[in-house]
């Protein structure tokens, strides 16, 4: 399976509807159930429009118009993740007096570390979903060390929605530390990777009530894992 040589780095769970007027009357009990769902959260950010907690490897905004739970980590899918989720998002419906949703949606990203960019561009296009020139091009140098590659995939119709991109990409982490306290003033990091970013979802009316959204995460890792290949070949 093309994903069992990627590392699962982010899951991203959105909820959209008409405005929810509720939450500025039960900010304060939607915090509380959450926080009692999800050990550890703080309070970072609370205005009348949104809410936000956050935790380790984990953020929840609770939006006048959209909620969303962002995971990260390797574990962001595990079975205890997506029954918190499950759990949260039944906050939402009943604190918010959810009966109609206007989107459900989930993005995941998946990466594969590499030495060079060199090397993240050359599996990328080995997989053949793109061509490279083979001469200078706009002025700049094929084999620069700072190329890189996007491939875009999108399918859509009334109901529902799926995008798949696939890149290679350099990270660059830097962080400044004050040299009073700590050794290394400074970390600098540089990372090399291939990216396969998924994003699906649902359009239209959607009950809230008859959603199961643990279900509905379980279904869209099947279909992910189910058809991805039938995009990407080749890959080792």
């Amino acid at each position: 399976m093309i994903l069992d040589a990627f590392k699962l780095q982010t899951a991203i769970i959105q909820i959209q509807y008409t405005e929810a007027f509720e939450l500025w009357d039960r900010s304060g009990a939607i915090s509380r159930r959450i926080c009692e769902i999800w050990p550890g959260l703080t309070l970072a950010e609370a205005n009348p429009h949104q809410q936000i907690l956050i935790g380790k490897n984990v953020n929840i905004q609770t939006n006048f118009t959209r909620s969303t739970v962002t995971l990260s980590g390797e574990k962001s899918l595990a079975q205890r993740k997506i029954d918190q989720v499950d759990k949260t998002f039944k906050v939402w419906r009943e604190f918010l007096d959810l009966d109609e949703l206007i989107r459900v949606s989930m993005r995941v990203t998946y990466s594969k570390e590499f030495p060079s960019m060199k090397e993240a561009n050359a599996e990328l296009l080995a997989l053949n979903l793109a061509r490279w020139p083979n001469t200078k091009v706009f002025d700049q140098p094929i084999e620069s060390d700072l190329n890189g590659l996007e491939i875009h995939y999108h399918f859509e119709d009334e109901n529902s929605f799926s995008v798949l991109k696939i890149k290679s990409e350099q990270i660059k982490y830097e962080v400044d530390l004050d040299p009073y306290f700590v050794e290394e003033s400074e970390i600098r990091k540089t990372m090399n990777r291939m990216v396969i970013d998924f994003d699906r979802g649902l359009l239209g009316s959607v009950s809230a009530e008859k959603l199961r959204i643990d279900d509905w995460i379980k279904g869209f890792q099947h279909v992910l894992r189910r058809d991805i290949e039938k995009v990407i070949k080749g890959l080792v």
